[in-house]
């Protein structure tokens, strides 16, 4: 069963997101009832139980439940509007830029069809 709602999720997560990715993961890829040394997901092509996907899963999960170095508590992320109001109009130009003119294209002498098959009189 996959977690619905934020009160699902363990305490000691620390990275929400990873750990949600990990647990669909692990809840997609199960033992074949038929064949219990296989992985039943078809993405796996009945490799053998535990697949690749399943071991990565586990792994993510252990380090999204692993109280981080630098910090204790949960990851939290900036509020995006906030740091959008920082930089907002940063990359407009402080000057005007001078319009770009091309010179005009010098027109080609026309060519008459059929001119060179002509006969000289």
């Amino acid at each position: 069963m996959l977690p619905a709602t934020p009160a699902d999720v363990p305490e000691n997560v620390t990275d929400v997101l990873l750990w949600r990715m990990a647990v669909r993961v692990t809840a997609d890829h199960q033992p074949d009832p038929h064949h219990p040394g296989r992985c039943a997901n078809l993405r796996c092509a009945h490799e053998a139980y535990p697949c690749q996907p399943l071991r990565d899963a586990q792994r993510a999960q252990h380090a999204a439940t692993r109280p981080p170095r630098f910090t204790s508590g949960r990851a939290r992320v900036p509020v995006v509007t906030a740091v959008a109001q920082r930089f907002a109009g940063w990359f407009r130009p402080t000057r005007p830029t001078p319009a770009v003119t091309r010179p005009l294209p010098i027109p080609l002498p026309r060519r008459q069809p059929m001119a060179a098959l002509r006969l000289a009189a």
